[in-house]
């Protein structure tokens, strides 16, 4: 009785100094799972604020396919290899929304939604999504978008040199909030750069300091509450404005307050597909446009693509401007018939869009890999397992959109970047006609190159894998030099 009662009491007081005493009496309860050593603080601290590093390294460091570390009280068991893969994606038990929760701090979150982030359904949301995503609504909306992008082209000029992980951003920014939003707010520029310049200090908000101890009063507490409560009241006026309209419109709000939905629920439901939507097709969009710009054969490739689609498609004269030509193509056709430009966005998701993704075990214990995976606890993947690993793709650093042909060597590789198994990625179709959007309406209109500060062609940049939202590139910034040649 004396020993249980000192090691239960000297494992509480190293706990709290983020020891694990496993490590200091190896024969006592020693865990399944290979645990890191050192302080968990530390270890925490490390993965929050470089993930894909932390991931990558440890694997290497104890050449063990699952290995377990503590965020605060939290037990995390990180997972490679094919059958762990196959695991965390088809598990019924597994669950994504939990796992998001641990990590929800550059996630907007409203107060007062009756379903907390805790109790959040992710059915129900992406219920309500498909509402408002669904493909006749885009097609009643793609003119509109097309204007938008348009609009916000002109202010370019006839040739400069740009930021895409500034300026193709804020194009993304504007297309996510008016399909998620109504026409009032997506019309007026001064509310989206307020709502941009909201979104980007809750982005910055979710820093390790702010994650590991959400109750300290520090800048990353204080500028994510003011994020949220502005977004809140901002979407509030918006909602009641709708509420209030005689006759109601086919925009987003509108069709959630038709499906029943309190203020607060439609509010969370924008801010939550505005974060997703912006953070997702802005890097994959931008990423695209930087490897064409070093890639001039897949550039050509893919204007020659997009013209065919006009000529076959847009029932349009020449001198009309190019993005009314692009907005008569009709959806199925934007869906269906860009083999070249749905490689070139495979090809950018596999090299880039690689998150450290999170599930919760909710139901009883179950094995893996010959290891047990208790009930309460986390698990984390990073997909670049797959999509970086040279077993399944050859030169996983090389942006080669042809490896997905027919003749391709990968073609058969497992791909992730949507989602898979039975959590694929709702917004997939809506993201992808985005980035087609973007894409064809800057080749068609632009000729441009890659460069750097000073004006010189550059190499496409390598991804700062540790960039968990925008992905930007390693190094020095990178920027398109561009010139109009056609309206």
């Amino acid at each position: 009785m004396t020993f249980q009662y000192t090691q239960a009491a000297l494992s509480s007081l190293l706990l709290c100094l983020g020891i694990s005493y496993v490590y200091l009496f190896p024969g006592i309860d020693a865990a399944e799972i290979h645990t890191l050593r050192g302080f968990s603080i530390v270890n925490a601290w490390t993965f929050l604020n470089k993930r894909y590093d932390f991931l990558r390294s440890n694997f290497e460091k104890t050449g063990h396919n699952l290995f377990a570390f503590k965020i605060m009280q939290h037990k995390v068991i990180a997972i490679s290899g094919d059958e762990a893969r196959k695991i965390f994606f088809n598990n019924s038990g597994l669950n994504s929304t939990d796992g998001a929760m641990l990590l929800r701090g550059g996630i907007p979150v409203v107060k007062d939604v009756k379903a907390d982030i805790e109790e959040f359904n992710l059915t129900e949301l992406n219920k309500r999504l498909l509402k408002i995503v669904h493909r006749g609504r885009f097609k009643e909306i793609m003119p509109t978008l097309f204007n938008d992008i348009h609009e916000r082209m002109e202010d370019w000029g006839s040739e400069g040199k740009m930021s895409p992980f500034k300026d193709i951003y804020e194009l993304v920014f504007l297309m996510t909030v008016r399909m998620a939003s109504c026409q009032e707010l997506a019309n007026d520029p001064a509310m989206i750069r307020k709502m941009r310049d909201l979104y980007w200090k809750l982005e910055k908000s979710a820093t390790p300091v702010g994650l590991l101890f959400p109750w300290f009063p520090g800048t990353a507490k204080k500028n994510k509450e003011q994020a949220i409560n502005g977004l809140y009241e901002m979407l509030s006026h918006y909602v009641d404005l709708r509420r209030e309209a005689d006759v109601p419109s086919l925009d987003a709000i509108d069709v959630l307050i038709a499906d029943g939905m309190d203020n607060s629920s439609i509010i969370q439901v924008i801010m939550s597909m505005v974060f997703a939507g912006f953070i997702n097709t802005g890097m994959i969009s931008s990423w695209v446009l930087v490897y064409l710009g070093t890639a001039d054969a897949w550039k050509d490739r893919a204007i020659a693509e997009i013209q065919s689609l006009i000529d076959a498609h847009a029932n349009t004269t020449f001198s009309e401007p190019i993005h009314r030509r692009l907005s008569a193509i009709p959806i199925s056709a934007w869906e269906d018939e860009m083999p070249v430009t749905e490689s070139i966005i495979r090809e950018t998701l596999r090299i880039v869009g690689n998150p450290t993704l999170f599930r919760r075990n909710f139901s009883d214990d179950f094995r893996v890999c010959g290891k047990t995976i208790d009930k309460g606890a986390f698990m984390t993947y990073n997909i670049a397992d797959v999509h970086l690993n040279e077993r399944f793709y050859s030169n996983p650093l090389k942006f080669d959109p042809g490896r997905f042909n027919v003749a391709g060597e990968d073609r058969n590789a497992p791909f992730l970047a949507w989602g898979t198994g039975r959590h694929p990625c709702t917004g997939m179709k809506t993201a992808k006609l985005e980035i087609k959007m973007i894409v064809a309406l800057v080749l068609c209109r632009y000729d441009y190159k890659l460069v750097d500060g000073s004006g010189k062609p550059v190499k496409p940049p390598q991804v700062n894998m540790n960039d968990n939202h925008q992905r930007r590139p390693k190094g020095e910034p990178c920027f398109i030099e561009y010139r109009k040649v056609a309206e």
